[in-house]
């Protein structure tokens, strides 16, 4: 069975994808805000933004986020 896609259904199809993302991204953000780190998150000039045992605040992410370091930030939640 052959099936045509028109480059418009491909384009919602895309931002569907994108906003499944965004939707799933904002979940685990919501899941670590106020747990500790158990390592040290730093920018990419070095600075410390969360030190080992911090609390994970709304601050701390968007700092970490500017540093594009989120998907090291969600390696680095302690959970009892």
């Amino acid at each position: 069975m052959l099936v045509m896609i028109s480059n418009r259904n491909t384009l919602e199809i895309r931002k569907h994808d994108r906003n499944t993302n965004n939707v799933w991204e904002e979940k685990k953000i919501k899941s670590i805000l106020g747990y500790p780190v158990k390592r040290v998150i730093c920018d990419k000039q070095g600075n410390i933004i969360l030190n080992i045992g911090d609390i994970i605040s709304f601050r701390a992410l968007e700092q970490v986020n500017q540093a594009n370091e989120l998907d090291y930030l969600f390696t680095s939640v302690y959970r009892k």
